[in-house]
């Protein structure tokens, strides 16, 4: 609803037409609480003037804009105009120039019927508070995520069109609904959850979801097995001696997904367990990835204890190759690389701008069993030409992030040997 600022009109006017005796009024009315008269006559009777006539003229003119005033608020506020359609709808997501992209698909697999699409995407530190109280590890303030960043994100997420989307170096729960609600407005993401860890940078896991998490948990003060050794890499260890814990805690959610999203009639709905996780980084911290993967395994076979039909996938940046040692962990393990069988070469399988696939999908033997082979896509994103230095030269257009989004389908006929629905 909108008013006309009379008030405000009205005192401006005293003051410039009668400089003396329409001070005091002005002051009244500036001090008024609304209704129109606030203290008006007792400045008027307490104000000094040098003529009498300009007092008089201002009194009278005060009343009669009063008076106006009175009518103004007893009629009817206009209306603002109503927004139009296309002002209601959600935002598009900007076109960018997809000549830049290097790594994965240039186009995102379309959506089948009655199948569930889940994906991961590193956001890239997705800040906004300024200034942001926890710092990167090399000292410097962890910056906002620019506007046209933010976009790029939620440009690849609108892309690929997963109903679950496990996200990593996100600042809070608060951040990501906010992101969520301005920039993937209208995408169904009821869901989402989030939980700190003690990362110095400030780097949380999340999941943005289209259907009920039903439990979430962390493991911040888990202890994962040894400690610290003296020396990271070729450097003295801050840390030596301290019993190893995650960097990140993974977050794990509990997803049920309803029978009617793979188009099934009856019978029970699916319960999806996602570790999101996001290994230590660094050449030196090849120890505590292996330390953290077999604490997710530990997990894992928590889970599959409790219960032996648990559907489990874990998701999100390993900061190392399934060949490397903690990759090994989890296939040892008996979990299954969504990617396997395919030409690590391709530069269709990479995920990071550095020309290595990091992010990764792995999943136990029941839900693999619901995995949609054909389905399995990195899409890709803008980046940097071969070659370029990160630290010295410009993001092209369109660039988010550098790691992209992984996918996958899921398909519950799958399980009961029932045919999959048609494209």
């Amino acid at each position: 609803m909108i008013r006309i600022p009379l008030m405000t009109y009205v005192s401006r006017r005293l003051s410039s037409t009668f400089p003396n005796g329409g001070d005091g009024i002005a002051k009244a009315l500036r001090r008024d609480d609304g209704s129109g008269f606030g203290s008006l006559r007792g400045e008027i009777a307490c104000t000094q003037t040098t003529s009498g006539r300009s007092m008089k003229t201002a009194a009278l003119l005060a009343s009669f804009l009063l008076s106006a005033t009175c009518l103004a608020q007893s009629a009817p506020a206009i209306d603002a105009p109503a927004k139009t359609a296309a002002e209601k709808a959600p935002p598009v997501a900007k076109q960018v120039d997809r000549s830049t992209v290097r790594f994965g698909e240039k186009n995102a697999k379309p959506r089948t019927t009655g199948q569930v699409r889940i994906a991961t995407y590193n956001a890239m530190n997705l800040f906004d508070s300024d200034p942001v109280t926890r710092t990167h590890s090399e000292g410097d303030p962890a910056p906002i995520k620019p506007a046209e960043e933010r976009e790029a994100i939620a440009a690849g997420i609108r892309a690929v069109d997963a109903d679950i989307v496990a996200m990593e170096e996100i600042e809070s729960l608060e951040v990501l609904k906010a992101f969520r609600d301005k920039y993937l407005a209208g995408m169904g993401y009821d869901h989402a959850q989030l939980v700190e860890s003690e990362d110095p940078r400030g780097i949380d896991n999340a999941v943005l979801s289209r259907f009920p998490i039903v439990k979430t948990e962390s493991y911040n003060d888990r202890k994962i097995g040894g400690q610290h050794p003296a020396r990271d890499g070729n450097r003295p260890n801050p840390l030596a001696g301290e019993d190893i814990k995650f960097r990140r805690t993974p977050l794990r959610v509990d997803i049920k997904i309803p029978t009617n999203a793979f188009n099934l009639k009856g019978g029970e709905d699916q319960t999806v367990t996602l570790l999101v996780v996001h290994h230590k980084s660094g050449r030196g911290a090849d120890y505590w990835r292996i330390a953290e993967a077999k604490g997710v395994v530990d997990i894992i076979k928590e889970i599959e204890a409790a219960d032996p039909k648990a559907l489990v996938a874990v998701l999100g940046d390993f900061n190392g190759l399934i060949t490397d040692p903690n990759g090994k962990v989890y296939t040892d393990a008996g979990m299954f690389d969504v990617f396997s069988g395919r030409d690590a070469s391709d530069s269709k399988n990479i995920s990071h701008e550095s020309g290595r696939r990091i992010d990764l999908i792995l999943l136990n033997k029941n839900l693999r069993s619901l995995l949609v082979d054909d389905s399995v896509f990195i899409y890709g994103m803008p980046a940097r030409p071969e070659g370029a230095n990160w630290r010295t030269t410009l993001p092209p257009e369109g660039y988010g992030s550098d790691h992209y989004p992984v996918v996958i389908d899921i398909d519950a006929k799958r399980a009961i040997g029932a045919p999959s629905s048609p494209k």
